[in-house]
């Protein structure tokens, strides 16, 4: 099992000092992998849910690169239709190589519709339709070379070139979702899959429905199951309290994408508890197929200190991890 951390860039962390105590937190103790979310134009409505000031994801992810040596950085997840597939691809392929190696793009098709009309992008209600299509358009890109041509429907470009390639060779291409849709775009469309707190039975059947999608498409390549986490909070005593990890719902409609929050039969929310309680998490999520876990110790609705952030990662790497690394 490997583990990564969502680092926030929004609200108390839109700072930077404090985003680069967050990762350079993540490479010392030895995280696999720190991720970054994505929003470019917030309208004034949906600041109650999603902060105004809010870093972008795939600069923090190429200077996070800059400040360390190791540590794998992702997005989590880039909403693909917000960016013209190609000034994509040129600037992961190009970050790719200069970090050695190191960036994971997870993909999404994004939620909140006033962004969507601000960017001027295609129409939200075919927002999925063109995350596929732009999924390829990105793996064209980075799996040719010399001159490339695309005929989509919502793209089509001839006779171009756009190298350098990736250094990695496939590069890690994750679909985010959990519905029908988004499985089958990870399964046909991308190399791996990142949802968003499936509980575990969800995931299992999730992950056997993208490997029977793969294989009737006689796809064999290599294939990533990973799992975002809604909330991951570690308690040592009785001292920490019980913080429940809850996702709010006083929102606009749209927001009404986020799954419930996956609790264990005893009604406790999964990632929160002791850790012998995580640790057992953990092994259930592998045991659904799960090989990477990114784990979320702050949410607009749990908002903590960076200094506490720092403090759970330090946590987990102590008393969790040391026991499921193997799993």
């Amino acid at each position: 099992m490997r583990f990564g951390v969502s680092i926030p860039a929004d609200g108390r962390f839109a700072d930077p000092a404090a985003i680069r105590a967050v990762v350079e937190a993540a490479e010392d103790l030895g995280y696999d992998s720190a991720w970054f979310s994505d929003h470019i134009a917030v309208p004034a409505y949906a600041t109650e849910g999603t902060s105004p000031c809010w870093y972008d994801a795939l600069a923090c992810c190429l200077v996070g690169a800059g400040w360390t040596r190791r540590l794998r950085f992702g997005t989590d997840v880039l909403v693909l239709p917000y960016r013209h597939p190609l000034v994509v691809a040129k600037l992961v392929a190009t970050a790719d190589q200069l970090s050695g190696g190191r960036l994971t793009i997870g993909a999404g098709v994004g939620y909140i519709r006033g962004e969507f009309e601000a960017l001027g992008t295609p129409a939200y209600e075919q927002r999925g339709a063109v995350t596929t299509e732009y999924l390829d358009v990105l793996r064209t890109a980075w799996e040719s070379s010399g001159s490339l041509s695309f005929q989509g429907n919502y793209l089509q470009f001839t006779d171009v070139h756009l190298e350098p390639n990736p250094r990695q060779r496939p590069f890690p291409l994750w679909a985010g979702g959990n519905g029908a849709a988004a499985r089958r775009r990870a399964a046909l469309h991308a190399n791996g899959w990142h949802p968003l707190f499936p509980s575990p039975s969800r995931y299992k059947d999730g992950r056997e429905e993208i490997l029977r999608l793969r294989a009737a498409a006689g796809l064999s390549d290599t294939f990533t199951f990973s799992l975002s986490t809604a909330l991951a909070r570690i308690r040592l005593s009785d001292r920490d309290g019980e913080r429940a990890a809850s996702v709010r719902r006083d929102l606009p409609d749209e927001y009404d994408y986020r799954p419930d929050v996956p609790t264990t039969e005893t009604g406790r929310p999964y990632f929160v508890g002791t850790p012998d309680e995580l640790a057992s998490d953990v092994r259930t999520y592998a045991s659904a197929g799960v090989d990477h876990v990114v784990l979320r110790f702050w949410t607009p609705a749990q908002p903590i200190p960076v200094t506490e952030f720092v403090s759970q990662m330090e946590r987990w790497m102590r008393h969790v991890a040391p026991t499921t690394r193997g799993t």
